[in-house]
């Protein structure tokens, strides 16, 4: 009898184990919750490996604190903020700024949702969905539903860091197109130089993509919108940019699939402040790229998360695989290019 009451005891206790493992499992699908202050338009997270806000007012809106719990760094200017709706785009024009426009919002315990509705420069609806899908990410799911017809259209996504963080891409090397994608992509510090000094550097996807910054675009000032130049130089290899210390210890990591990003650009890094571009580390993703008709409606994900590094800077690739893997539940838009999208 006492052996019965002990194994029934024991049994219980494995199926109440199992039920609190699975709500913690399926509270970690749900993702982390999202906490309004006082206004109702700042959203606070906080998890064992981040914490952070989410703004959905004024002209920075986006991830606008973001604190790695591990070394207690806040990598996000806080002048500015990430995963930032900068510039609507095509060619030869700018519609309009979602930062400059007005918006609705909508919100979850779990996500928060801001619209733009179609203004005088812009025909169409854009929608930006904030969310933590894992314990050290944010990830932004973008719609666009076009009410009018473009030309090569782009949502230029900002996101700004502290200053002190240094910019690394993966990039094709010379012979990577000619080797079918044998020949190891490099991944590259951009530094100063004199040959682009004072530009804004462009890593397209492709030879396409490549002209959209130099189709007069980046020359329009209506609506106050600022001009660069914009330098487009070698071809990503992975639409994965990521940020790191001096010391590698910590990396902030931007991802997206290739046929949702057609474009990656940053600001070339330098030791003297006399020689930088800008007074922050930045990078920003062109996304989109192909043509809308009235009634088209795409979506796009851009992934934001942190990682240790400690001294590893591949770690950022299997991150970036995983993305691709989840980012796959959005369809592509048929006749992109066939850009191999994993690292492995």
């Amino acid at each position: 009898m006492p052996t019965r009451k002990v194994f029934s005891l024991w049994c219980a206790v494995l199926v109440a184990t199992a039920a609190v493992a699975f709500c913690q499992e399926e509270q970690a699908k749900q993702g982390a919750i999202l906490t309004p202050d006082a206004t109702g338009n700042c959203f606070e997270f906080d998890t064992e490996a981040i914490q952070g806000t989410i703004r959905l007012d004024g002209a920075y809106h986006g991830v606008s604190r973001l604190v790695d719990k591990r070394t207690g760094r806040q990598l996000i200017d806080p002048r500015y903020s990430a995963l930032n709706l900068f510039k609507l785009m095509s060619v030869n024009q700018v519609m309009d700024q979602p930062r400059k426009m007005e918006r609705t919002i909508r919100v979850n315990s779990r996500w928060v949702e801001v619209k733009w509705a179609a203004s005088d420069g812009h025909k169409g609806e854009v929608t930006a969905r904030y969310e933590l899908p894992e314990a050290n990410a944010v990830e932004v799911t973008v719609t666009v539903r076009s009410k009018g017809t473009y030309r090569a259209y782009e949502l230029f996504m900002s996101s700004y860091f502290d200053k002190l963080l240094r910019p690394y891409v993966y990039l094709q090397s010379r012979d990577y197109a000619r080797a079918s994608g044998r020949e190891p992509p490099q991944l590259v510090l951009p530094m100063v130089n004199d040959v682009f000094r004072g530009t804004v550097l462009v890593f397209p996807r492709d030879a396409h993509a490549a002209r959209h910054c130099l189709d007069g675009r980046w020359d329009r000032n209506e609506r106050s919108s600022p001009t660069v130049q914009m330098c487009p130089v070698r071809r990503y290899t992975h639409c994965l940019a990521f940020l790191a210390d001096a010391d590698k210890k910590v990396g902030a990591v931007l991802m997206s699939r290739p046929s949702h990003c057609y474009a990656i650009s940053t600001r070339y890094f330098a030791e003297d402040e006399a020689d930088r571009l800008t007074s922050y580390s930045a990078f920003d993703f062109s996304l989109f790229g192909e043509d809308f008709l009235p009634g088209t409606e795409r979506s796009v994900k851009v992934g934001l998360a942190v990682i240790a590094l400690d001294g590893d800077l591949s770690r950022p690739l299997k991150l970036y695989d995983e993305f691709i893997d989840q980012a796959k539940e959005i369809p592509d838009k048929p006749g992109l290019p066939n850009l191999k999208e994993k690292a492995q």
